[in-house]
């Protein structure tokens, strides 16, 4: 992208592999932020809302190390690198912004980012969106990458990238996720735009129910003279590039072998119809059975009995890849052998219908396999 130059290079933060990624505006750029609901936030998100009010030059990226629950020290050691930084690219300290991932309650190994910031430096291309994206993966399998163009004299383009594929949870789920345009919009509208955008995107998909201390999405554009891009044509190719990335995480799920689209409809109200949705995507017994490919209905509907939120069961309707497997809260005749096979596949459709009202809500999820668990008891190793 024309104006926005990249690089991903090794600092020794992880034991091997890129860790450390920068992007570097060539002019001073907007950005409009959304971060974890979690109470305990990282050092990153501490600092950016405390350091750096207006447009930035300048975003480093580290992996490797969440740089959370570090108290005071956690926020000084970005200063310290923002110094480093801003020095080396010739801006201000506070036009750089920062984003971290990995374990939580390691502080940064500053030395060695201060140490390795010529190199990244060098390193800056504006094709180099690809060594970024590696950069900044933790157990993620491949780089999270996606483009579009918005047509129009103030139109562009937009790039975004993402990693994460443990610690998702649907009340804001994404790790990290960095969108950039040069298309010509008010970073106001933006702002104002984006927690409906990361409503209907990234807090659409769960890997296992836990909200990260450092979730973080990020959105840089800057404003051409006096022309203005058409918000409401930015607003749907932004939000599905943004949906795209939420399913490339989702897709990328720890030790995930499918992708698991669960819509309940026929609700009340939307309010209802999230919350069965929710409760049933993070059960760990519904999660299990779509690994082993057991059309077990009665787990689904168990989890939608504990949502905490009011259902007539005998109306309830369970349909799965199409085919029905319980209707009025009781079982119909299926092939469990037809069914296996349907469930055998890397996307698999859940439809709970409560013929209760006009109201749904769907999300992404995974399922629980023997590799998440290998992943996470031996995370820190």
């Amino acid at each position: 992208m024309k104006g926005v130059q990249f690089s991903g290079v090794a600092s020794g933060i992880k034991a091997s592999g890129l860790d450390l990624a920068l992007v570097y505006f060539e002019e001073p750029t907007d950005v409009a932020a959304l971060y974890t609901r979690n109470k305990v936030k990282a050092a990153h998100i501490l600092y950016n809302r405390k350091r750096v009010k207006g447009a930035v030059r300048a975003l480093l990226v580290n992996a490797g190390c969440a740089n959370a629950c570090t108290g005071l020290e956690g926020v000084r050691d970005l200063g310290e690198i923002a110094e480093g930084l801003s020095s080396e690219l010739g801006i201000k300290n506070d036009e750089i912004l920062f984003a971290s991932t990995g374990v939580i309650g390691k502080r940064l190994p500053v030395g060695k980012i201060i140490a390795t910031l010529p190199l990244l430096r060098k390193s800056l291309r504006e094709k180099n969106i690809e060594p970024f994206a590696r950069a900044i993966m933790t157990t993620d399998t491949y780089p999270k990458i996606v483009q579009a163009t918005v047509p129009g004299k103030a139109g562009g383009s937009i790039a975004g990238v993402a990693k994460g594929a443990g610690m998702m949870n649907p009340l804001f789920a994404t790790m990290l996720s960095f969108l950039f345009t040069d298309c010509s919009v008010q970073n106001e509208q933006l702002t104002k735009l984006m927690p409906a955008l990361g409503r209907d995107s990234f807090e659409r998909i769960t890997v296992d129910g836990d909200t990260s201390t450092n979730d973080t999405v990020m959105v840089f554009s800057r404003k051409r003279g006096d022309a203005v891009c058409d918000m409401a044509v930015f607003k749907e190719k932004l939000l599905n590039l943004m949906k795209d990335l939420a399913f490339l995480i989702v897709r990328d799920g720890e030790g995930a072998t499918k992708v698991i689209h669960i819509t309940v409809t026929g609700a009340r109200k939307k309010e209802v119809a999230e919350k069965l949705a929710r409760r049933i995507s993070v059960s760990p017994l519904v999660k299990t059975a779509f690994f082993g490919c057991d059309p077990n209905w009665g787990r689904i509907i168990a989890a939608a009995g504990d949502a905490g939120v009011p259902i007539r069961p005998e109306k309830v309707e369970i349909v799965m890849q199409g085919e029905r497997l319980a209707l009025e809260g009781v079982e119909v005749p299926f092939s469990e052998e037809k069914l296996k096979r349907l469930m055998d596949k890397k996307e698999v459709d859940l439809v709970v219908d409560l013929h209760d009202g006009k109201a749904a809500y769907d999300l992404y999820t995974t399922d629980l396999t023997f590799d998440y668990v290998k992943i996470n008891a031996s995370y820190r190793s």
